[in-house]
C-alpha cells in the first residue's frame, strides 16, 4: 500500500521541507459541500507515489494511470476565499512524483527539484483556522516520494517505528 518511511530519514527531510504546509478543513467542517471539494489519496503502487487531489481532472488522471483511492484527507475551497492560498500540484517526470504544496516554499523546492506546475486543485487556509486540520508534508528518499497527509491515519503510515 503506501510506502512508508524510516522515522531516522523522515525526521531528516522533516527538518528539510515545511511540514505544515497549509490547513484544510475537516470532514465535519460547516461548510456546504458546493463550496468544499474532497482531498482524496490515490496511491500509484508501480511508480510508488502518493497523489493527493482535490479536483475532477485529478482524480480522472489517477484512475487512468493505474492508481486506486486510499482515503479522503480533507476538504478544500473550490475557488479563492479571503485568507486562502492555492493548493498546487506539480510533477517531477524523471521520478513520477505527484507533489502537493500550499506554500510557496514547497512551489519553489519543486521547481528548483525539476518538477513542474500542473494545476491547483483547491484553496486552502495558510495557518490553522478553527474547523480545520493541517495538511503534512512527508517526502521518502529511498521512493523519491512527496506524500501530503491530513489525517492521523496518512502521518501514521508515513512513519515507521
Amino acid at each position: 500500500m503506501n510506502r512508508v518511511f524510516s522515522k531516522n530519514k523522515l525526521l531528516h527531510y522533516l527538518l528539510m521541507v515545511s511540514v505544515a504546509i497549509s490547513t484544510v478543513f475537516s470532514t465535519n467542517a460547516a461548510y456546504s459541500q458546493a463550496v468544499l471539494t474532497p482531498l482524496l489519496l490515490y496511491f500509484g503502487s508501480s511508480a510508488g507515489d502518493n497523489f493527493t487531489t482535490g479536483t475532477e481532472e485529478g482524480r480522472t488522471s489517477a484512475i487512468n494511470s493505474g492508481y486506486y483511492f486510499v482515503r479522503k484527507e480533507g476538504c478544500a475551497f473550490r475557488y479563492p476565499r479571503s485568507g486562502t492560498v492555492p493548493l498546487k500540484l506539480y510533477f517531477g517526470s524523471a521520478s513520477g512524483d505527484n507533489y502537493t504544496t500550499g506554500t510557496s516554499d514547497g512551489a519553489n523546492s519543486a521547481i528548483v527539484s525539476g518538477y513542474y506546475f500542473v494545476r491547483t486543485e483547491g484553496y486552502v487556509y495558510p495557518t490553522q483556522q478553527p474547523g480545520t486540520v493541517p495538511l503534512k508534508l512527508y517526502f521518502g528518499s529511498a521512493s523519491g516520494d512527496n506524500y501530503t497527509t491530513g489525517t492521523s491515519d496518512g502521518a501514521n503510515s508515513a512513519i515507521v517505528s
